[in-house]
């Protein structure tokens, strides 16, 4: 894309949380933003915020396409599928703009990108930017924040580097191989889980001995490199659960056994030690009451 030319059209695929907040962060910063998704709700709610500009009914005539869609298994959502991503790859391959930007912002496994380069010939651009984006705090975790960035080639990272870097003003880490894009998303959410995991453990342990786990805690972490997190209720939602499960998938053809299989045993153990008690509380309740 040459930087004197007219405003570029951008199509972000997928208006779920990543690509509705994506549209809203571009065009806030001047971009002329469509949009599409399988879900006439989605469409609607960006349209009538105004967030994007229209929905996209063709994918042809963008500089700048978005991949935002969803790679969770509809059946079973903490579990990964990659259909629809590559559904929406091959729909480019017949429509997409030659010489534009395909940015895969969607969590994907290694060797997604280059097999979605392949499916497209290398007519477009390339490039993996994993989103990183935390609802709770979008003002210092919301869309800009420091990025993960690598392309199919050196054309692709380019490209993608004007697009983040100087028309949104986002930071980035460039990495050498695109490869590498893709793991570090899958493996931050799985160093995730694991603490989240020990922090979890280690609450049972105290429940079990009686000990206050929150005391313990905050003496463990008056040391300054040494954080351990709080135990809620579980690893709920599908992104690290996901994530992780891409994980182990790879590591099943390296190594004979990771420590992630068990951080999902320990959190699993947990939720049902969180239920127990909670269960036996009730009746506790309950007796007293009678």
């Amino acid at each position: 894309m040459n930087p004197s030319s007219k405003i570029p059209k951008t199509l972000v695929i997928g208006l779920g949380q990543i690509g509705y907040n994506n549209c809203e962060y571009m065009t806030r910063h001047g971009l002329n933003v469509d949009g599409y998704d399988i879900s006439d709700e989605a469409v609607q709610h960006a349209l009538n915020t105004g967030v994007i500009k229209n929905e996209a009914t063709s994918f042809k005539g963008y500089d700048y396409y978005i991949i935002c869609v969803s790679t969770h298994n509809p059946q079973n959502m903490s579990f990964p599928s990659l259909e629809g991503f590559f559904d929406v790859i091959r729909r480019l391959a017949d429509e997409g703009n030659e010489g534009s930007l395909v940015a895969i912002e969607s969590t994907i496994t290694k060797g997604t990108s280059r097999k979605a380069n392949n499916i497209l010939n290398h007519r477009l651009h390339v490039a993996h930017v994993p989103h990183r984006f935390y609802s709770e705090d979008k003002d210092l975790h919301g869309i800009k924040q420091t990025r993960v960035l690598g392309g199919c080639g050196t054309c692709c990272a380019t490209e993608a580097l004007y697009f983040y870097l100087d028309l949104l003003n986002i930071p980035i880490h460039v990495v050498e191989d695109i490869e590498l894009a893709e793991l570090s998303k899958i493996i931050e959410n799985t160093y995730r889980m694991i603490q989240i995991a020990f922090a979890e453990e280690l609450k049972m342990f105290c429940d079990i001995q009686a000990l206050d786990f929150t005391q313990l805690r905050k003496a463990i972490n008056s040391k300054w490199n040494v954080e351990i997190l709080e135990a809620r209720s579980g690893i709920n939602g599908h992104c690290l659960p996901k994530d992780s499960q891409m994980y182990l998938r790879l590591t099943e053809q390296t190594i004979p056994f990771s420590i992630a299989y068990s951080a999902k045993a320990v959190d699993g153990q947990y939720k049902r030690h969180i239920r127990y008690n909670k269960e036996k509380a009730n009746l506790i309740e309950q007796a007293i009451e009678a």
